[in-house]
């Protein structure tokens, strides 16, 4: 009994490093009753009760050779995550412990929590419990909870993820496998739609983000929106087709006075055409073609456009009405030193997602959802009034009618639509995009500190949530005016745009220089790897690169860490060559001269991304010329 406890105090001590949650969890089960003995080959081994019979959780023969045989065949240069589901006695996730190390991530799955307890009191795991690079996952797991969980291993499971199924685990417990590997399965396909996003739109969230620095540098923040309506109810509204249903609820007065209302940009128009002014409209949308949400708008002296600095000028520059941006971590380490400080949001996936976390931001609660379908209801993808439906009105005949071209729109992505049920029991399309979009809201919702309610009235169900009508929202909650919203300043600060278009300048000079050190560096590279055996010439090839390698950490810093933002295939590619580098075990020239090679590889694609930031900048300081030139023409008139 003491050596139990003595060999579950330390595996549970090592756990503690990375999971203190869990490691309580385990403290306070009862551990499930297994008989242990020794394999023929030495290691234990244990056996338990399984339908009337006792069940091997390994091999009473020889566990370690049984482990190998079933993940010694994984090639670690191309797995880059692996998931194990079911420990077992663990002898399988040691050897895949030993063989991970710091270059593979290892998630590990073991669905009863009591099994866990009672193989962690004999066998000794304190080698891997802990460690940087692995994560338990014991007992039910919500999804939205993994998620989180893994969600900053998002680019390294994209990458290679592999699943290693313990045969006994599953056959003690195949539904929970089934139900694990699924959510794993379906994390993956949102980790795979944010990287694949960010690897692709790089540039042009950076060239965005950059445009609207005039704005964003002297322009208003929401710092002042923070609590601004707390406890005040907040309504959401996004485009989805059963927006029609609730949404002249808003139109009433006296209710309008009662509620928060914060549009996404998609339905504004409806909103207008209904006769309902929001206070808030959130954008993130980088394309340019987003500007058609806002043509022929009037004037909106009392909506305030709340938008992530990554969203396109166009709709920065012709919203009708004042305009807050949020903070943003690109824009503050290009600022440097001119960097003030301001809050910031959630990165959202969706300006749906960006309203919510707005919400939260003016402390409004409850907070409900309307027109947030995240599934073709009645057939349709968007609300009727949307701009979309605007822009086809042209092609609209007694043949080809709207809701023929709302189908049409639909079945684009056949592929990926999956048959879900709404919210009312009814059949619903929805595809894979909107599914994503909903892990996202749910692992939202489920950390929210405030009462989340769907009163969509239509769409898919969303864990985590209130389901309630909106009139009974209403009802309930909108029992008080809103205070008064502060309300941001019209003009932008001229001395602000002065300073920036300086540093603007000043960034430009910098680049130039990282981009010429990038030149330098590659043919250097070359002549290691030619000269790789003379180590008195290699010595001194490496000490110019060092020197090289402290201007670029030091003088071009800030410089560098742009250039190195907009390196994400570099960086991508880099983290595939060290993989590969780090599985091959080649002896030490060889590895050497791979090394050299992934460096130049990347050098020269941060040569391709200085050329970028370059013209990116250049377009930002034209813009803000631009923006000093009608500041002082307006003091003038």
């Amino acid at each position: 009994m003491a050596e139990a406890r003595d060999m579950l105090s330390a595996n549970l001590a090592a756990l503690r490093r990375s999971d203190a949650e869990l490691a309580e969890r385990l403290a306070a089960a009862e551990p499930t009753s297994l008989a242990w003995q020794a394999s023929k080959a030495g290691p234990w081994t244990a056996t338990l009760e399984h339908d009337g019979r006792a069940m091997w959780l390994a091999s009473r023969f020889d566990p370690e050779k049984e482990a190998m045989k079933l993940v010694g065949s994984l090639d670690y240069s191309e797995t880059a995550a692996v998931v194990a589901l079911g420990m077992g006695v663990g002898h399988h996730v040691l050897a895949l412990a030993e063989a991970t190390r710091d270059r593979t991530l290892l998630i590990v799955f073991e669905p009863s929590v009591p099994l866990l307890r009672a193989v962690l009191e004999k066998v000794d795991h304190t080698s891997w419990l802990g460690a940087k690079n692995v994560l338990l996952v014991a007992g039910e797991v919500e999804p939205s909870a993994f998620m989180k969980k893994t969600e900053p291993y998002a680019a390294v499971m994209t990458q290679g993820t592999k699943l290693v199924v313990h045969p006994p685990t599953r056959q003690r417990d195949p539904e929970a496998i089934k139900v694990f590997s699924h959510t794993v399965t379906e994390s993956l396909a949102y980790f795979r739609t944010n990287v694949a996003t960010a690897l692709v739109n790089s540039a042009r969230t950076c060239q965005n983000l950059a445009w609207n620095l005039g704005l964003y540098h002297a322009g208003e923040t929401i710092d002042d929106l923070e609590n601004a309506a707390k406890g005040c109810p907040a309504i959401c509204v996004a485009a989805g087709p059963s927006l029609v249903r609730n949404v002249h609820l808003l139109l009433d007065p006296d209710v309008r006075r009662k509620v928060v209302v914060i549009a996404v940009q998609t339905a504004l128009k409806p909103l207008l055409d209904r006769g309902i002014r929001p206070d808030f409209v959130t954008a993130l949308d980088y394309a340019a073609v987003s500007k058609r949400f806002y043509d022929g708008l009037p004037d909106l002296p009392d909506v305030t456009l709340v938008a992530e600095p990554k969203a396109h000028a166009n709709i920065l520059d012709s919203f009708p009405g004042p305009v807050r941006v949020i903070g943003s971590s690109f824009n503050d380490n290009l600022l440097g030193p001119l960097a003030r400080s301001r809050k910031g949001l959630p990165s959202g996936a969706t300006v749906a997602h960006l309203s919510f976390y707005l919400a939260q931001y003016l402390g409004c609660d409850p907070i409900a959802f309307i027109g947030q379908d995240l599934g073709f209801s009645d057939g349709l993808y968007y609300c009727p009034g949307t701009a979309v439906h605007q822009v086809w009105s042209s092609e609209l005949s007694p043949i080809n009618t709207l809701e023929m071209m709302e189908w049409q729109r639909v079945v684009q992505g056949k592929a990926t639509i999956r048959r879900m049920v709404d919210v009312n029991g009814q059949p619903i399309f929805a595809n894979e995009q909107m599914l994503t979009y909903l892990k996202q809201f749910e692992r939202d919702f489920a950390n929210a500190e405030q009462t989340v309610i769907d009163a969509t009235e239509g769409g898919v169900a969303k864990r985590h949530t209130q389901r309630m009508p909106l009139a009974e929202v209403l009802q309930t909650y909108a029992t008080q005016p809103v205070p008064t919203l502060p309300e941001p300043a019209a003009q932008l600060d001229i001395d602000r745009l002065q300073s920036l278009l300086a540093l603007l300048q000043r960034r430009v000079r910098e680049v130039h220089e990282v981009r010429q050190t990038c030149r330098r560096t590659v043919p250097l590279l070359k002549q290691i790897i030619e000269h790789q055996r003379d180590r008195a010439r290699v010595d001194n090839l490496f000490a110019r690169l060092n020197k090289q390698k402290r201007r670029l950490d030091t003088e071009l810093k800030d410089a560098f860490q742009l250039v190195n933002t907009l390196n994400t295939v570099g960086a991508y590619r880099r983290a595939r060559a060290d993989r590969a580098i780090a599985a091959a075990g080649d002896d030490g020239y060889e590895r050497q001269v791979r090394q050299l090679e992934r460096d130049m590889d990347n050098v020269e694609w941060m040569q391709d991304a200085c050329d970028e930031v370059l013209r990116i900048l250049h377009e930002s300081a034209e813009r803000v010329q631009s923006q000093l030139a009608a500041h002082r023409a307006a003091r003038v008139g």
